[in-house]
């Protein structure tokens, strides 16, 4: 225990002693954690992006005016039997001619060929969601069943399929671009954590060699600046959660009107998975500081 407490005390002495070269590698750490967290926010607010995208999508089925009200209602039933849906919905032919009215509400002349033609010439509509958005071809096919086919007037595929390949296209470009700024952030980092540890060591280096010749093993005088080097990392993430944290308090309400007032996605991603991020983020930056650390302080002991 007494081992322990000196090698715990010795950190700390590093630390203050090496202030300067410590902040610097605190903020690049930061730097690297940021870039991590920026790709990770980005990958969250693309998901809801396409979310949001594939809840617009839909197949609508217009049938013939004169379409028996069984077929309709036979066509309904056997699409909402098919896996690949996930909502199906009814407008009797009453309801698509109000909601044509509504739509043309400012055109005379189109509401004047209407009334001349002194019926409803609109029939019923399915509107179906799919599950996915890969479904949609599927169900255009289905609704083209020989038993329905003569029945349908026309069909609307509402299909954000361009913009979602776009969004997802982005995505994998903001991926590659994410993941060389934090490997490059990293790789300045642990440069920048072993020249820090090798210029603690080389300011101790006679230090070192009274204890090599008194008997301390290389793992005594080893542990302090490895526990400097993982101390460096806790304050890393530490500053980089308070940033996080800033920045989704600053940044999400000028987000919320582009998603038109919907979920960005932002606060559910990171609030939600809060600890898994942290624990996987921590441990991986104290495993590769405590590899550098080691490799640095090995150097100059073996002198």
């Amino acid at each position: 225990m007494i081992t322990l407490w000196r090698i715990f005390v010795a950190s700390w002495k590093h630390v203050g002693r090496n202030a300067w070269i410590g902040i610097a590698t605190i903020f690049v750490f930061m730097m690297a954690l940021g870039a991590v967290n920026i790709l990770l926010g980005m990958n969250a607010m693309l998901g809801r992006t396409i979310t949001l995208l594939e809840e617009r999508i839909d197949v609508t089925v217009s049938f013939k005016a004169d379409t028996p009200e069984a077929v309709v209602n036979q066509a309904r039933f056997y699409m909402s039997s098919l896996p690949q849906i996930r909502d199906v919905s009814f407008r009797t032919s009453e309801e698509v001619l109000a909601q044509f009215r509504e739509r043309h509400a400012g055109e005379g002349k189109v509401l004047g060929a209407l009334e001349e033609i002194g019926k409803n010439p609109l029939g019923a509509q399915l509107v179906m969601k799919a599950r996915s958005s890969e479904d949609y071809p599927f169900l255009v096919r289905a609704i083209q069943n020989p038993q329905y086919a003569p029945f349908v007037d026309n069909q609307t595929y509402d299909d954000h399929r361009v913009a979602i390949e776009r969004v997802q296209d982005v995505g994998r470009k903001v991926r590659v671009v994410g993941a060389a700024l934090v490997a490059i952030f990293a790789l300045f980092g642990l440069l920048i954590a072993f020249n820090a540890i090798r210029v603690a060591v080389y300011t101790q280096r006679e230090e070192i060699a009274i204890m090599r010749l008194v008997g301390a093993s290389s793992f005594y005088i080893r542990a302090p600046f490895i526990l400097e080097g993982i101390w460096l990392s806790l304050f890393s993430m530490l500053c980089s959660a308070v940033m996080v944290y800033a920045a989704l308090t600053w940044v999400e309400p000028a987000l919320v009107p582009l998603f038109d007032g919907a979920d960005t996605g932002l606060r559910t991603f990171f609030f939600g998975n809060a600890v898994k991020i942290i624990v996987i983020q921590t441990l991986s930056l104290v495993v590769l500081v405590t590899m550098v650390s080691w490799a640095a302080a090995g150097r100059y002991i073996k002198r």
